[in-house]
């Protein structure tokens, strides 16, 4: 029987239970060594010797759990698109697509996007957004051309969440 060893050695997947490990250094003497340690008065139960508990090195996310070690960090996503700093950022935004008849959409969503990634904050750990205005412009003509040859039905399916799809798509830790 082959498969994966645990970490100690003492067992084996077999591709359905992790059971004893019959070359394991020390199994031939291991039942000696187990009548020896039994309480003579308590009566020994039965186990099957083809199945064996599972290493506690394979169960990592009940460690995790036990120690209260995931995710004990602070995020701050959504608050990322508050503050003054960002509402002055969206006015500037629509002010500059206002002056250039929004031909400037690409260029300050990207900004505005850079400005949020750089705010976020998940377990102490800040995003950064790699997006550029040329992506953001092929993304866009794209959903706009594919909603207008399928009459909006492209756009009511697929399209609205074709940006946010590109901003995530382009989003990495700092």
């Amino acid at each position: 029987m082959t498969g994966q060893i645990s970490e100690d050695g003492m067992y084996m997947w077999d591709g359905a239970n992790w059971v004893a490990n019959p070359n394991a250094p020390g199994t031939q003497n291991a039942g000696a060594a187990q009548a020896m340690a039994a309480d003579a008065s308590q009566p020994m139960a039965a186990e099957s010797p083809s199945v064996a508990a599972a290493p506690v090195a394979q169960q990592p996310m009940m460690q995790a759990a036990a120690a209260d070690v995931y995710g004990t960090g602070t995020w701050k996503i959504q608050m990322a698109d508050s503050g003054l700093g960002m509402l002055f950022l969206k006015i500037a935004c629509l002010l500059i697509n206002a002056c250039t008849l929004f031909l400037a959409v690409p260029f300050t969503s990207v900004m505005y996007y850079n400005a949020w990634a750089s705010k976020v904050d998940i377990d102490g750990r800040s995003l950064k957004f790699t997006g550029n205005a040329g992506g953001f412009l092929v993304t866009w003509v794209k959903t706009l051309l594919l909603s207008a040859i399928t009459f909006g039905i492209y756009y009511i399916l697929i399209g609205r969440k074709n940006v946010m799809r590109w901003v995530d798509s382009n989003l990495t830790w700092a």
